[in-house]
């Protein structure tokens, strides 16, 4: 008779010690990746302002009515300041040609066809107010509020 050699474990025992290091190597997998040290993506994309405003002739009068993000006739737009984006797209809805101009940013449309749109992006490193123009008006048409916004206010 050949004697087979004595284990110090057995096989019970060594099942049970495999199945908790298994279970102990998810738990610490899940804290790893849970706690943010392994993304495929950025978590926080960059936050964008949408704004889309048309000129409109109402009652005789040329106005810019808010058509997508605002439904006001010449509305204050608000926007948050820093790397927060803003983009106003800018449609002329009415029978001639408009220009779109924000004073103290310095940013306006080209001479926009009727049917025709344009796209601007722009920032606000600071708190501010602009005021924003029909090219060819005088008087404000409305404003752009930028605004500081923190977690904690």
């Amino acid at each position: 008779m050949s004697q087979q050699p004595h284990s110090l474990i057995s096989e019970g025992k060594l099942v049970l010690i495999a199945v908790a290091g298994a279970i102990a190597a998810f738990v610490i997998a899940f804290i790893f990746i849970s706690g943010g040290s392994v993304r495929h993506a950025e978590i926080f994309l960059p936050e964008k302002t949408y704004v889309t405003l048309a000129f409109q002739n109402i009652d005789g009068e040329v106005k810019l009515v808010g058509i997508d993000g605002l439904s006001q006739v010449n509305p204050t737009i608000l926007m948050r300041t820093g790397d927060f984006a803003m983009e106003l797209t800018i449609v002329n809805q009415d029978s001639v040609p408009h220009s779109f101009y924000i004073d103290g940013l310095n940013i306006s449309t080209k001479m926009l066809q009727p049917g025709q749109t344009e796209v601007l992006t722009f920032y606000s490193e600071d708190e501010a107010t602009y005021n924003y123009y029909i090219k060819g008006h005088e008087e404000p048409t409305g404003q752009i509020r930028a605004l500081k916004v923190t977690m904690y206010e």
